[in-house]
């Protein structure tokens, strides 16, 4: 009977100390993991701002586009005419200084022109109209850069003199976009530093390094002028002003703080 005493006695002391174990054990990871966790959420403190940037730039391009749309009952005539008024544009802006490598089509269409006939008659039932080729159309589409903006008013009063009635332009543009954008980076980082300094003083913490970045060029705006279809009396020059172009840029930055 004593030994069967000892024995439960024995057996419940073991088990004690096993249970405090644990808990002890238990504890002490617990405190391990909320140190983790604390060092955790100091370091991925942050910042994030956006910052724009903005500059005007002079152009130093402009592009011209304009079509030349002639018909005929066959195709070759109406290719001839097409033909005959496209020499004379491009000796004019031959005449003007303009590069042959600055001269390119951007297309070139034929399309066939159809005509409904209708059938008169006093018989029922009447019999069903038809419809026919009458002649093709052929349509050249040309891209000019011109290099020396001064000339874009000459140009398009060029292009007018020979009766050609669909222009559109000039762009006014900025022929090295890549640095102008870099520019307007530079910019709107600045103005994302300026705000995250402001942010971290009110904050009464100090900035660290930066974790994250991303960039919009926010927009590039030259300045157009429309000519659409010119109806009136062609003349030497026309009158372009050729403005500001404006290119912007966006990022958002994001820091650490200390």
């Amino acid at each position: 009977m004593e030994n069967k005493y000892e024995y439960k006695k024995f057996t419940f002391i073991s088990g004690s100390i096993a249970l405090i174990t644990i808990a002890l054990l238990a504890l002490v990871m617990s405190l391990s993991e909320w140190k983790l966790m604390s060092r955790g959420g100091s370091n991925s403190a942050s910042i994030t701002v956006s910052g724009e940037g903005e500059i005007t730039a002079a152009p130093d391009i402009a592009t011209v586009n304009f079509t030349i749309r002639e018909s005929a009952k066959t195709v070759p005539e109406a290719q001839k005419l097409a033909e005959a008024k496209m020499v004379k544009a491009l000796a004019s802006l031959t005449a003007l200084g303009i590069d042959k490598k600055d001269t390119k089509t951007i297309s070139y269409t034929v399309n066939p022109k159809y005509e409904n006939q209708m059938i008169y008659c006093i018989t029922v039932p009447c019999p069903a109209g038809k419809t026919v080729i009458t002649g093709y159309e052929i349509s050249e589409s040309i891209q000019v850069k011109v290099r020396k903006i001064e000339k874009a008013g000459e140009v398009l009063g060029a292009l007018g003199t020979i009766n050609i009635t669909e222009i559109s332009g000039p762009e006014f543009t900025v022929d090295d976009i890549n640095k102008a954008q870099s520019d307007a980076k530079v910019k709107a980082i600045a103005d994302a530093r300026t705000k995250a300094e402001a942010t971290a003083k009110a904050l009464g913490v100090s900035l660290g390094a930066v974790i994250q970045y991303s960039e919009d060029n926010g927009g590039y705006y030259p300045v157009a002028y429309g000519m659409g279809a010119m109806k009136s009396q062609a003349v030497d020059s026309v009158s372009v002003p050729t403005g500001e172009s404006v290119i912007k840029a966006r990022v958002s930055v994001t820091y650490s703080v200390n």
